[in-house]
């Protein structure tokens, strides 16, 4: 009785294996892309080559000034989005200059690039929110050409758990 040599197939096997994992790799990396990162409204090549002077124009600007989103909730569809800019003293600023990105955190296929209009001591802005869930809301306020911040705001459409229990 002659003795078979099984190592030449798996040997092959093992080959066909490691291009099969390679080729599923491929397909996952390609249905599920990378999403930039949109802190701060523009490519990440640019904010890296403006990181210093970012950074140092905001300084200036939390030296002098206040951010703040007035809207606790969101909802699915129209919302009004209200954004508070005041001095330290608490007196608004009529001046600013707020542009808006509402955004989802896992994809920027719902993008929404908002300039907001002042009215009665706030910014106000509409938006319509086409899905439910936790979208960030972006801000990019401008005083002067060489101070302004930006600042996120996290909310979601959705109750929170204890709202729930009640």
């Amino acid at each position: 009785m002659k003795e078979r040599n099984y190592w030449p197939h798996f040997i092959m096997a093992l080959v066909l294996f490691a291009v099969v994992l390679g080729v599923w790799t491929v397909k996952v990396a390609i249905d599920n892309p990378v999403e930039l990162d949109n802190s701060f409204m523009m490519r990440y090549q640019q904010v890296d080559e403006r990181y210093y002077e970012i950074e140092q124009a905001q300084r200036r600007f939390d030296r002098a000034y206040r951010v703040e989103l007035e809207n606790a909730k969101l909802q699915k569809g129209k919302n009004v989005l209200r954004i508070r800019v005041s001095d330290l003293n608490g007196t608004a600023m009529e001046n600013a200059r707020v542009e808006l990105l509402i955004t989802r955190p896992d994809t920027s296929r719902y993008d929404r690039k908002l300039q907001a209009i002042y009215e009665g001591g706030l910014y106000r802005a509409t938006v319509d929110l086409p899905l439910e869930g936790r979208w960030n809301i972006v801000t990019k306020v401008e005083i002067d050409k060489d101070t302004y911040r930006y600042a996120t705001f996290k909310r979601s459409t959705r109750r929170v758990m204890e709202d729930k229990l009640k």
